[in-house]
Formats: structure tokens, C-alpha cells, sequence
């Protein structure tokens, strides 16, 4: 999936890019992200759609895009795009509830 680099530095660096519109940081525009990524995935809330961004999404940035975190804004230019790749399936809130997803994630995060 094509993702603005802008959104995957504010994900990861939490600083608001100048390029970015709110409309690109709504919740509508980054389940598509969260789809790609995690398919399969859920969440019941805006709190559980907080804790897929910041304890899955984002780590899985900083991996695939180790780099992007050390980048300036200046360095990333307005509708840059990057391709982000699916890192691992889902049932539901097994992202939650089952061990062995988790220990398969952090696997992933640490290979």
C-alpha cells in the first residue's frame, strides 16, 4: 500500500509535518493503513484503534523505515509516498489475547 512519508514520520516521530492536513490524520484515513498491515485486525474503540497505532502500527513503521525516524521535516518532501508491506494477520483481537501472536510480533520487531 502507497502511504504518505509525511504520515509514517508523524507516526513515528510525533511532530506534525507541515504537508500533512488533519484530514490525513483522522482515524478514517489511517484504517486503510491499519487494514494493510494487519488484515484482519480489530478494534471496538477509538482507545483500542489508539492502542493498534501506538503497539503495533508503529513499531512496524520504525521497522520497515528505520530511517524515515532520523529524517527532518525538511527532508521529506510533500506527497513523497513509500510503500508499506503487510507485516502479519490478525483473527480479531488476537492482537490482544493470543501469546503467540505476540511472541510472533515481537520476533518480527526484534529480526
Amino acid at each position: 500500500m502507497q502511504v504518505k512519508k509525511a504520515v509514517v514520520w508523524w507516526l513515528l516521530t510525533n511532530q506534525n509535518h507541515p504537508s500533512l492536513t488533519d484530514d490525513d490524520k483522522k482515524i478514517e484515513a489511517l484504517m486503510p493503513l491499519v487494514d494493510a498491515m494487519f488484515p484482519g485486525i480489530n478494534y471496538y474503540s477509538v482507545t483500542g484503534f489508539h492502542d493498534v497505532m501506538h503497539g503495533c502500527v508503529a513499531p512496524a513503521l520504525g521497522k520497515q523505515f528505520r530511517e524515515v525516524r532520523r529524517l527532518s521535516a525538511g527532508q521529506i518532501r510533500a506527497g513523497e509516498m513509500v510503500n508499506v508491506t503487510e507485516v502479519m494477520a490478525s483473527r480479531g483481537y488476537q492482537w490482544q489475547d493470543d501469546d503467540e501472536w505476540k511472541a510472533r510480533f515481537r520476533a518480527y520487531l526484534n529480526s
